[in-house]
């Protein structure tokens, strides 16, 4: 069973700086911590956009160091936030598709994860996927008809109930669902963008989004405004194994310890319980 981790909605920004109250480096390297302690056999760390708040190449450049002793295989993504000629200056190695987008695949063994680039620069925060990357898409999953495949992209193609985000979703959305029905191992759709961790299923595919590390909104279920709460950071965890997928949001709460443990018996008794302190 592949097991990736998924961060999301870093908003990096220039040393010393806060997106809408929050630090974001503060957050991020929260999150790095827990998952170097706590999952550092993972397979991959799949970063599904706004690596950086303004897309500038100090905030990559920051990013870059932060990563730089990581233990796991990274796959970076970019989201509306993001900027690609910055991005490729200082991660010059990511993925290309042939045509400057950086969309790619990655053999997880009996199954693979296949990213999508839903940045257009001249739209602020709705996501493209023109008829090149859809057409790259077309092709990619072709060559792999059997084998169960999970998509990364940063915009949800569809509406998750959030009516703020109405008008900032992929813009060929349905276009990108129309493709995925004619190619059934696409099993899991995993996004970022809404700030908000969300899960359901549609078309026959699960479908998840990140909350991320940097700044959580409380669902901006009705109008166009929206609150930011301070929740703890977060990240997912995703086992993926054939047409099998299971997720968990993880919150990383600092200086979190545990009050307890127990150690389950296997003959189906009741487990030892151990109190660390009062509680």
């Amino acid at each position: 069973m592949s097991k990736i981790i998924q961060l999301s909605d870093l908003h990096l920004c220039p040393e010393g700086e806060r997106v809408v109250g929050f630090d974001p480096e503060a957050r991020l390297r929260a999150v790095l911590d827990a998952v170097r302690r706590e999952h550092a056999d993972a397979d991959l760390c799949l970063v599904s956009g706004d690596l950086t708040d303004r897309g500038d190449e100090a905030s990559y450049l920051r990013l870059r160091a932060f990563l730089a002793d990581f233990p796991i295989p990274l796959c970076l993504m970019l989201g509306n936030h993001d900027s690609r000629t910055p991005f490729r200056r200082v991660f010059p190695r990511t993925h290309d598709d042939g045509a400057g987008f950086v969309q790619g695949v990655i053999d997880l063994g009996d199954q693979r994860l296949v990213f999508l680039d839903t940045l257009d620069e001249a739209f602020p925060s709705a996501g493209r996927l023109c008829t090149r990357r859809l057409a790259w898409l077309e092709e990619t999953l072709k060559a792999e008809p059997t084998t169960p495949t999970m998509l990364a992209l940063h915009h949800p193609p569809f509406d998750l109930g959030m009516e703020y985000f109405r008008y900032m979703l992929l813009a060929e959305g349905a276009e990108l669902e129309a493709l995925l029905d004619r190619h059934p191992q696409v099993i899991h759709l995993a996004f970022g963008h809404v700030h908000v961790p969300v899960f359901g299923r549609r078309r026959g595919r699960s479908f998840s989004a990140a909350r991320g590390t940097c700044h959580p909104m409380l669902p901006p279920f009705t109008g166009l405004a929206t609150d930011y709460v301070d929740r703890p950071p977060s990240y997912e965890l995703i086992l993926f194994e054939g047409e099998t997928v299971i997720l968990h949001h993880m919150q990383v709460q600092p200086g979190e310890t545990p009050v307890a443990r127990e150690v389950a018996d296997l003959d189906g008794g009741p487990g030892t319980l151990d109190i660390f302190r009062n509680v």
